[in-house]
């Protein structure tokens, strides 16, 4: 019979690597797409990278930890830990970037194009990756505060030493959920000024009931990805802290499980809400399944004499 290790990380398999597809195929399709060839594509491929990377790690290191109770990677998770935050830092950041995008193209539509040229853009990118990558040596390595795994609970956790204590609850906690919400509000903002211009320009046209429908369209992505992290962070941080040790199972689906689940939604919704991505695989399915077809046939046709 399989061990508790061996059903928690065959539990996480399939959830991260969903994850692992539609993250991975956000990053590879943005490149194909002339639609996304601007800004905000590469800030979407930023935040999918980040996304990427974290669904990567918990489907084929910790789950695989999990289900061979490997002891190496148990004694060195402090160094997965570490990716990982980087990784979570990267997507937050890159969601923050692309609402600032959204909000600049409705508000300063004129110096739009300047204010996030490729170069601009390019060095955001740089910006935010640096912002999260230098401070989290001095942080959680400088400090000596540990992100490690937690064979018990099948999560990880932070050291428990006063000065970890304050950087998990200021540096990670009270940070990322005032990054969300502050999305969450650009957002909104948004929205509300695109509707307002668009009731003004086209005045009920069919043209206006297409923007509107993509702008809320464009409100239920923002609300749904702002609401998937702030879940994830209140189940991690408030939550599971506050559940019966003796309920590892609890413990495990309201940690580990929604962070992995958090990231492999992200992907999700994201394919879900642009159209050029469903469209482009699509289109390569098809093309893929015609040339099978047109292949067999081939095959099976005889050769004329």
């Amino acid at each position: 019979m399989l061990q508790d290790d061996q059903i928690a990380g065959l539990v996480l398999f399939p959830i991260a690597l969903v994850g692992v597809l539609a993250n991975w195929a956000v990053t590879i399709l943005i490149r194909k797409l002339p639609s996304l060839n601007n800004s905000f594509g590469s800030l979407t491929a930023s935040q999918a990278f980040g996304d990427a990377t974290i669904s990567t790690i918990f489907a084929f290191v910790i789950s695989t930890m999990c289900f061979f109770d490997l002891e190496d990677l148990k004694s060195n998770s402090s160094i997965i830990g570490h990716i990982l935050i980087i990784a979570y830092e990267i997507s937050t950041y890159s969601h923050l970037c692309i609402s600032l995008n959204r909000f600049c193209s409705i508000v300063a539509p004129v110096r739009y194009e300047s204010i996030f040229s490729a170069s601009n853009t390019t060095k955001l990118i740089i910006f935010s990756w640096t912002l999260t990558i230098l401070p989290s040596f001095y942080l959680y390595v400088y400090n000596d505060c540990k992100y490690s795994w937690s064979p018990e609970f099948w999560l990880f956790a932070f050291s428990t030493t006063p000065v970890c204590l304050t950087i998990s609850w200021y540096a990670d906690f009270l940070k990322f959920n005032a990054i969300v919400i502050l999305i969450a509000v650009i957002d909104v903002v948004t929205v509300s000024k695109v509707r307002s211009y668009k009731a003004k320009v086209f005045n009920g046209s069919s043209q206006s009931a297409k923007k509107t429908n993509f702008e809320m369209s464009f409100l239920k992505q923002a609300c749904l990805q702002a609401l998937v992290f702030t879940c994830e962070l209140v189940t991690y941080f408030l939550i599971t802290p506050r559940i019966d040790p003796n309920k590892k199972w609890i413990r495990f689906a309201l940690s580990t499980v929604a962070w992995a689940s958090v990231h492999t939604m992200d992907g999700i919704i994201t394919l879900s809400f642009n159209k050029d991505f469903s469209q482009t695989i699509f289109r390569r399915v098809k093309i893929k399944e015609s040339s099978t077809v047109n292949n067999c046939i081939d095959s099976v046709s005889p050769i004329p004499k």
